[in-house]
């Protein structure tokens, strides 16, 4: 099959999934510079290079994991400043429909110009949030902040699983895909939660924001730099040398040049109508309730939820009709049955634990009296056994060379440990003990870690070859998806039940106080352990999470059996790149015994003629090793 991504004549065609793809047809279909530039980008590394790169991802993941595991504690006490705490899940639904809206983007942009470009945006967007969260003085502008942290913080993590995509086999990819982030986690569960507090302790909430403003810069710069020196590598090779032909932008004004890359490429319009759709019909949830600025029975509530419901089925007609020439959403990904049911699996585990965790961390410190320092490591115990269960199963893939069996332990697991969460929420009056709930988060967070990793590789393996980006976009959108549903059931359960159990349970003199308790964190907090107030408030947030956990634990179900019709992979399936004589790029995808065979791809073609002389000036010294490239697979270096 042969990917020209030089043809100006170039006609959309489906892409099939490898089950359907044959070395004896061709099909035109274009490849965006992107992803040519980083098939050409193996031919770069050196394995001093590649270790460099991997240490600098490692850097960067751990200063990362440490930022974002402090900011979360400050969220609560943010939100509470503006007497709204209540806006907890309202912030959290923007974040993740930002993070929806921007998967695709930057995955096209990464394919349409560069790997480091998605980098880049990454740490642009991260270093505004902090500084716009700092500076916050009032509600608007908290949410305001969270549109640029979703933007930033989804372009670094899918940007990161996209690098070690393109510099790893499948074999080894589960295991290289975990760890960077693993390795950063165990230490920051710890150390982050002592700085959170010391900061709140000595300082505010602002400048905990703030001072990752000038530290994320400082990390990400190495990273960014030397994925920049090994692009421009790339780009001597000849595949993006003139990007202009290679986007096949039209003749004409730069406007125009700029109308076809948003319309065509990007395909802003199907992005504007999954953003109002997803506003219109999920923020309700998190602004309604007894409590709230909107009642369900308002006509401004059921507007904006009918007017959302129907943008959101013109962006379903619009990604399916023949309008977009590139949809918004990758559609030929989702036609294959097996990537589709593997995508739905982190739906609804987001939608499980979004919906019970919500409000986890404010209840633990309420109901459970713990201190702000023991509520992040319970919160943190599950993510950091997440990623050590993700190394783990990565390392048994590898040499058990089978995947699937722990697709379906991770969910039976979570499926487990969420029941006891119900049980542990409101037992007889009772809130579960520190050990209890650290021990629930473990065995939460290694299911999840078990069947998270071989599910992403999964989609990645049953894809088309030159839709890495793509793929791990559509698979980490479901996810936010899920999220962004679950944190809307959240809200509206909370909105509607707290304040009604307060005004039931405190005594006849506080009932007055309600709502100012429902409102922030701290006036809950105030209130000393074993008054009747104190007790009231208590019982009515664990009654309100347990609430919550069950109606979680009804979307694991259809997990549970969706796991079971997940198409595996070939671990041992093996793609390398060459360049052959007539200056093309091909891609070789080799299965194991049991696969169907070597395929063989052209991502590119004319490779030689796309160099300047001076390019090829200044690689005199490896003139002669590429031309052995040219001649043989075997001397193509080895990707990890």
């Amino acid at each position: 099959m042969k990917f020209n991504i030089f043809n100006k004549n170039r006609k959309e065609s489906p892409s099939s999934s490898p089950e359907s793809q044959t070395t004896d047809e061709e099909a035109h279909i274009p490849v965006l510079p992107g992803v040519a530039r980083a098939e050409m980008l193996r031919h770069a590394w050196s394995k001093k290079s590649l270790i460099v790169a991997y240490a600098a991802l490692f850097f960067a993941a751990f200063v990362f994991q440490f930022c974002g595991v402090t900011v979360k504690s400050y969220t609560p006490y943010a939100t509470s400043s503006f007497r709204q705490h209540s806006m907890l899940t309202t912030a959290a639904v923007v974040y993740k429909i930002v993070c929806v809206i921007t998967l695709p983007f930057v995955a096209r942009i990464a394919d349409c110009f560069s790997r480091v470009s998605g980098f880049f945006i990454a740490l642009i967007f991260l270093i505004a949030t902090y500084i716009m969260f700092a500076a916050s003085k009032n509600v608007g502008m908290y949410l305001a902040s969270e549109i640029f942290l979703g933007i930033g913080k989804v372009s670094y993590v899918m940007m990161e699983k996209v690098f070690v995509a393109d510099t790893t086999q499948i074999l080894n990819r589960g295991l290289w895909t975990a760890l960077p982030t693993a390795v950063a986690s165990i230490p920051t569960l710890y150390i982050s939660s002592i700085v959170a507090e010391k900061v709140l302790d000595h300082s505010t909430w602002r400048w905990g924001y703030g001072m990752w403003a000038i530290i994320t810069p400082v990390s990400l710069a190495p990273l960014i730099f030397i994925m920049w020196r090994l692009d421009r590598k790339a780009q001597k090779y000849g595949i993006t040398h003139n990007i202009k032909a290679s986007l096949n932008l039209p003749e004409g004004s730069w406007y125009k040049k700029l109308a076809h890359l948003l319309y065509v490429e990007l395909d802003i319009v199907g992005g504007l109508l999954m953003l109002a759709g997803l506003s219109l019909f999920f923020l309700p949830f998190t602004l309604t309730g007894s409590a709230s600025i909107l009642d369900w029975d308002e006509a401004t509530t059921i507007v904006l939820l009918v007017l959302g419901f129907v943008v959101l089925g013109i962006f379903v007609f619009w990604v399916l009709s023949k309008f977009p020439q590139r949809p918004f959403i990758s559609v030929s990904i989702l036609k294959n049955p097996s990537v589709l049911m593997a995508c739905t699996l982190p739906l609804f585990d987001t939608i499980n634990s979004s919906t019970s965790g919500a409000y986890y961390s404010s209840v633990l410190q309420v109901s459970g009296h713990f201190t702000v320092g023991e509520a992040a490591r319970i919160t943190r115990a599950s993510r950091v056994c997440q990623l050590v269960g993700s190394v783990l199963v990565g390392i048994l893939i590898k040499y058990t060379r089978t995947a699937k069996i722990f697709m379906i332990s991770g969910i039976s697991l979570i499926v487990i440990t969420q029941g006891f969460f119900c049980y542990l929420s409101d037992h007889n009056g009772q809130f579960g003990s520190e050990l209890h709930w650290t021990v629930i988060q473990v065995f939460e967070g290694f299911g999840r870690g078990f069947y998270n990793i071989p599910t992403i590789i999964s989609v990645q393996a049953n894809s088309d070859p030159s839709q890495i980006a793509p793929s791990i976009a559509m698979f980490t959108m479901f996810s936010q998806m899920g999220a962004v549903i679950g944190n809307s059931i959240a809200a509206s359960v909370w909105n509607e039940l707290v304040i009604k159990r307060l005004t039931q349970y405190l005594p006849e003199g506080s009932k007055s106080s309600a709502t100012s308790i429902f409102g922030s964190i701290k006036v809950a907090l105030g209130y000393k352990q074993g008054t009747p107030e104190r007790e009231a408030i208590d019982r009515a947030y664990r009654e309100v999470l347990q609430k919550q956990g069950y109606i979680s634990l009804g979307f694991l179900l259809p997990a549970l059996i969706i796991v079971f019709f997940i198409k595996g992979f070939d671990p041992t399936q093996r793609t390398s790149v060459n360049v052959d004589d007539n200056g093309e790029v091909v891609l070789r995808t080799a299965t194991g015994k049991n696969g169907e065979g070597p395929q063989f791809h052209t991502i590119s073609s004319n490779l030689s003629s796309s160099s300047s002389a001076s390019d090829l000036s200044e690689e005199k010294d490896g003139t002669s090793a590429a031309s052995k490239e040219k001649n043989s697979l075997s001397t193509e270096p080895e990707r990890k």
